[in-house]
């Protein structure tokens, strides 16, 4: 019988191969937020620092979304 062992959130879950639903997680996260901040950035509808700000938002989503498919979900299974 296999024994599941759950890292998460700390230094063995980043040596470990990151799940592939925390891939497709940031990847959907990053198209996603880059259209954003295309859309924000070519726009119009707002001031100049508006738009630097709201890009930064996005783009800093798109750091913690990374993050966390790095670090949540990794499962090791030891026999």
């Amino acid at each position: 019988m296999a024994i599941k062992k759950y890292h998460a959130f700390n230094r063995m879950a980043l040596k470990t191969q990151t799940p592939v639903w925390a891939k497709n997680m940031f990847r959907i996260t990053f198209i996603l937020t880059s259209a954003m901040a295309f859309f924000v950035a070519g726009t119009n509808l707002f001031s100049e620092s508006v738009k630097y700000e709201s890009v930064l938002v996005l783009k800093t989503l798109d750091a913690v979304i990374y993050g966390l498919s790095k670090m949540f979900g990794v499962e090791i299974r030891e026999e």
